[in-house]
């Protein structure tokens, strides 16, 4: 790949950083014979970039042949099978959403909960979902509808101008 003029040999990271930038113009393809091709065993990034571009591009199929290479890696990332199951879903498949959730309580894999962070006077604060621990998370809530009530409200009469 860059030895030739540089005298250097490519790593995995730039395997990796390939791979992601061949998925995200959706050269799907390219990126996996670039996997194919690659001289060391790819790791979980590298599988889980073509993962989710197989998902962008509605592939089930070959999904699940990405999961079954991450499961021989012996992953315990919970991201990956929740990114399956999602492609299953989409697909309405019900009984590989049911089997991808019953191998992860299998493996003892749990889902992180989602969260979000904002930062305020300098201060960096995270909100997990369905979070009630915060003192003052009523106000919050209340904060947080009126927002959400101005967003929508805008979007109405930005549609109607």
């Amino acid at each position: 790949m860059i030895k030739q003029p540089y005298n250097l040999s490519a790593r995995l990271e730039h395997y990796g950083c390939m791979v992601d930038l061949l998925c995200r113009a959706g050269l799907v393809d390219e990126a996996r014979e670039l996997i194919n091709t690659m001289p060391m065993q790819p790791d979980v990034l590298i599988w889980g970039a073509l993962l989710s571009a197989y998902k962008a591009k509605g592939d089930v199929e070959l999904s699940q042949e990405i999961l079954d290479r991450l499961l021989q890696l012996k992953l315990q990332d919970s991201g990956v099978y929740v990114l399956l199951s999602n492609i299953y879903a989409t697909n309405e498949r019900w009984a590989d959403v049911t089997r991808v959730r019953r191998l992860m309580k299998k493996k003892g894999i749990q889902k992180s909960p989602g969260s979000s962070v904002i930062e305020v006077d300098g201060k960096a604060h995270e909100f997990l979902i369905g979070d009630t621990s915060h003192p003052q998370h009523e106000d919050i809530h209340v904060l947080l509808n009126i927002l959400a009530n101005q967003v929508y409200l805008e979007g109405i009469f930005a549609i109607h101008s």
